[in-house]
């Protein structure tokens, strides 16, 4: 929905920031929540426990501005899927063609997450946050689309009420004392209802977009109207998914990671990469619909990999990251939801490995140590961020350029000729091109004499060291004397001695 146009909402009730879509990972506890101290806090599903469900992603690649847009699908709602898919789609096609590339300033971005805020019965509701950087600042908007199962159609938030007039006149009355909003800015027009949802007890919940907002801080606005008032203005939809909501199963409790182990494969050591012609092949950005695919392929050639995941993306599909785990994958970290950390300010950076690793420590029970910035960009900030996660920075040195669109055969080609020994190999886990490369990939460079195994075994018995930069090729020291290219060193605080790969 468009702003309110009033100045200073970003700044309207500092509890209700709990509730925008940025929860405390797995940790989000809509039912040990007092509603009545902060009643905009939402219900949020756990993905996990919602059948048919996978990930899709829109994302520019390496191309400029940057775009990354994951949104989920539903095997039982085509409907909803189609929706998503092509207004998404379209939206991240209006923004790359519009928004400039000036000389000297931050690269655009625009980035969509999604939270499902209903799943059972007959209603599916996706809420998703719409964030856009072009070179100042942040500005994050919030739209929710309900699904009606038995009907097979999507709707927008308004089908949730009867009457618009009624609404604004109720949400007029509900603004709290202190608000920086005034009450002739609430006006009836439909498009500032987009996103309407309920809290745990039942109350109707009105989001707002806020004003822009200080790099990486959030500008929502949201007013509870109680459940009995709220009764007045619902749809027979309304309750409906309202009903929905209570019945929805939502994420579960925090739970502690202390005691996970660091994440290892299950076949570290079973190669000497002083010896063999080793390569690391990496995939960022998933999972998504193609990775089963693309663990059956490594399987079936004895090859292992090194995935870096999207924490949102990995709390949805955790029987996924138990395969990797089963078969000797890596599994490794990209930030909860794929945005460019230099952009944002220190707690939202911190906040966007927080989660992420959180969030695959719980799905896998392994800590990650690794950790692939979106777009190659990391700083001292970053890396600062990095080590008191205890993660190390990998770039590779060999893009696959497996964007939508391209050439399979293509793909495939460019990696076999940029690919040396202690390379570290650059796929996207989120294309069909992707999967559709990696077979001749795989059989090509392993005909070569290539073997592959993930990112840490690239360095033998060494420790790689949380907060730094580690760059490819690598070939261990004890290999110098008979083959291959110099070791290049770790580069420190975010720095680096390859190109980077994003």
């Amino acid at each position: 929905m468009p702003p309110l146009g009033f100045a200073g909402a970003a700044m309207l009730l500092v509890l209700v920031l709990a509730s925008c879509g940025l929860p405390a990972f797995g940790g989000h506890k809509d039912r040990n929540v007092d509603v009545e101290s902060e009643p905009t806090v939402l219900v949020f599903a756990d993905p996990a426990r919602v059948a048919g469900l996978s990930v899709a992603t829109i994302s520019s690649g390496t191309a400029k501005p940057h775009v990354h847009v994951s949104y989920p699908t539903l095997a039982d709602a085509p409907a909803l899927n189609r929706r998503l898919k092509d207004e998404l789609a379209a939206k991240a096609r209006r923004f790359t063609e519009k928004t400039q590339i000036r000389d000297g300033q931050p690269v655009p971005e625009y980035n969509v997450d999604w939270d499902l805020t209903a799943a059972a019965g007959d209603a599916v509701a996706v809420r998703l946050r719409e964030s856009r950087f072009t070179g100042r600042t942040w500005v994050d908007s919030y739209r929710t689309l309900w699904y009606d199962r038995k009907g097979q159609k999507v709707v927008d938030s308004t089908s949730l009420v009867g009457d618009i007039e009624q609404l604004s006149a109720t949400v007029r009355e509900h603004l709290p004392a202190n608000s920086p909003v005034r009450a002739e800015s609430v006006v009836v027009a439909p498009e500032l209802y987009d996103s309407l949802n309920f809290n745990a007890r039942g109350d109707l919940v009105v989001e707002f977009d806020g004003q822009e907002s200080s790099p990486g801080s959030v500008g929502r606005v949201a007013v509870a109207i109680p459940r009995k008032e709220a009764d007045t203005l619902l749809t027979p939809f309304g309750r409906l998914a309202r009903s929905a909501v209570a019945a929805t199963a939502t994420r579960p409790l925090s739970k502690t990671m202390d005691d996970n182990p660091v994440a290892v494969s299950t076949m570290n050591g079973s190669v000497d990469c002083a010896v063999a012609n080793c390569v690391a092949l990496t995939f960022q950005g998933g999972p998504g619909p193609y990775t089963e695919r693309l663990l059956k392929t490594l399987s079936a050639r004895g090859a292992r990999a090194t995935f870096f995941m999207v924490g949102t993306n990995a709390m949805a599909t955790p029987g996924v990251l138990s395969r990797m785990r089963e078969q000797g994958d890596l599994i490794a970290n990209q930030t909860w939801t794929h945005r460019d950390l230099t952009l944002l300010s220190g707690s939202v950076m911190y906040d966007q490995l927080r989660r992420s690793q959180h969030a695959i420590g719980v799905a896998s029970g392994q800590t990650p140590s690794l950790l692939m910035a979106p777009y190659g960009s990391a700083d001292a900030r970053v890396a600062d961020a990095a080590r008191e996660f205890g993660l190390s920075i990998v770039r590779g040195d060999v893009d696959a350029g497996d964007v939508t669109g391209a050439d399979p055969k293509e793909v495939a080609k460019r990696v076999v000729a940029d690919t040396r020994r202690g390379s570290v190999i650059v796929m996207r886990d989120i294309d069909q091109v992707t999967a559709d490369a990696l077979p001749q990939v795989l059989d090509e460079l392993g005909r070569r004499g290539f073997v592959f195994v993930t990112v840490p075994e690239l360095y033998g018995t060494a420790q790689l060291t949380p907060g730094r930069t580690y760059s490819a090729p690598i070939v261990p020291a004890a290999a110098m004397s008979t083959a291959g290219p110099p070791s290049p060193q770790a580069a420190p605080s975010g720095g680096s001695t390859s190109p980077q790969v994003p």
